[in-house]
């Protein structure tokens, strides 16, 4: 069954009855990339920096969940219109006016353009995440999350990372985790999180 974000497209292949589903800025690349594989060249062609990881079998399994079309549009400068249009080209479906109608982009969680007071606190964890970004063998989460969990509140973790971490930015905000990050190279970001709340996993 569609859940309350799709709609039924019916559509003719042989005769037999297809059902796709609601593209918006809220859909999971994850979602889009189950119903259509082959568009994935595209979105790794909008951000090569940030995307080939997705050729990587781990990434192309996590990496996806994490990320919203509208998220990528951001990401790349892409009119999400645009985006949505050629995944249903590449699909070799038709973008229709009902389709262009239907599109939304949520409102999405933003780097802060100055640096929070909070950021002159000492970091009291770092999680170095360069090493395992060039082999593309460990979810980031897992070495990232225990530490949240010990950290106590207040506390300053920062993570070092190839990349910016755009797609996190959303679920720090649902974590209620304060965050700022800085490029310090072309490849090499770092990224601030100060902890605002006791973990549900632990007692700090």
């Amino acid at each position: 069954m569609p859940n309350p974000r799709q709609r039924q497209k019916l559509c003719r292949i042989e005769g037999i009855k297809t059902v796709s589903f609601v593209i918006d800025g809220s859909t999971k690349l994850a979602s889009v990339l189950k119903h259509y594989p082959d568009v994935l060249p595209y979105i790794i062609s909008l951000n090569p920096h940030d995307f080939e990881r997705l050729n990587n079998p781990l990434m192309r399994r996590i990496m996806p969940q994490r990320i919203t079309l509208g998220r990528i549009a951001s990401m790349t400068d892409t009119p999400l219109e645009q985006m949505v249009a050629q995944i249903y080209a590449s699909a070799g479906e038709s973008f229709t006016s009902a389709d262009r109608a239907m599109l939304s982009l949520p409102e999405l969680a933003e780097n802060p353009q100055q640096p929070p007071d909070w950021l002159n606190q000492p970091v009291v964890f770092i999680v170095d995440l360069l090493a395992a970004d060039e082999r593309l063998d460990t979810d980031p989460f897992v070495p990232l999350f225990p530490v949240i969990n010990r950290a106590a509140v207040g506390d300053v973790i920062l993570i070092k990372h190839r990349w910016e971490p755009a797609p996190l930015y959303d679920v720090w905000e649902k974590l209620k985790i304060k965050y700022y990050a800085v490029q310090q190279s072309p490849n090499e970001w770092w990224i601030y999180l100060q902890k605002t709340q006791v973990s549900k996993q632990g007692n700090r």
